[in-house]
């Protein structure tokens, strides 16, 4: 299951914005026309969706990832 693209053919993308990723990781999976055993992992910011996400437990997933959306705040 794919949840992120880091390094698409040698291109560092982890100081990229988490939407670009994904929309890239989406691209890549439309424009090689990947199925399975490929997966896309879903993605959402609905909360409700999210809790759902939380009993996929017994099917053997380990866990849930959490970007952050906007641009990251520092404080000094």
């Amino acid at each position: 299951m794919a949840f992120d693209l880091l390094r698409p053919a040698g291109t560092d993308t982890t100081a990229w914005p988490y939407r670009r990723r994904r929309a890239a990781l989406e691209a890549l999976f439309t424009e090689q026309d990947l199925s399975g055993p490929w997966a896309l992992c879903p993605s959402t910011t609905d909360p409700g969706v999210t809790v759902e996400c939380l009993f996929w437990s017994a099917i053997g997933m380990e866990g849930l990832i959490f970007e952050q959306l906007g641009p990251v705040r520092r404080i000094m």
